[in-house]
């Protein structure tokens, strides 16, 4: 299976109001390809819901967003199940998200 691009799954939510590239150019540019395209309108859960049923059905390598913002509340769900390619940067699956100290020092 030389020479196939691995697969993709193109992410948009509809509450987002940053625009960005078009997803099949960020796949294109990554050496992806897109499989599937899921525009979303709804919370964070059942959009990771959505997200982790089409990356396990489709098999995919990669979830390809045209800004961070547009994964920003299911990002863990997505590298723990694959990359998150944004036009910017790409996390690995399995990356760690930094943790927030919410209890930190008062001024």
């Amino acid at each position: 299976m030389d020479g196939v691009q691995p697969k993709a799954i193109g992410l948009v939510r509809r509450t987002v109001t940053a625009r960005g590239p078009d997803v099949h150019e960020i796949a294109d540019r990554h050496g992806y390809r897109v499989v599937m395209s899921v525009v979303l309108d709804t919370g964070p859960l059942v959009s990771a819901l959505v997200i982790a049923q089409h990356v396990y059905e489709h098999r995919a390598e990669a979830v390809i967003v045209p800004s961070f913002e547009h994964a920003d509340p299911v990002r863990h769900i997505i590298t723990d199940l694959c990359d998150l390619v944004t036009p910017m940067q790409t996390y690995k699956r399995g990356y760690r998200w930094p943790l927030i100290d919410i209890d930190g020092p008062l001024s």
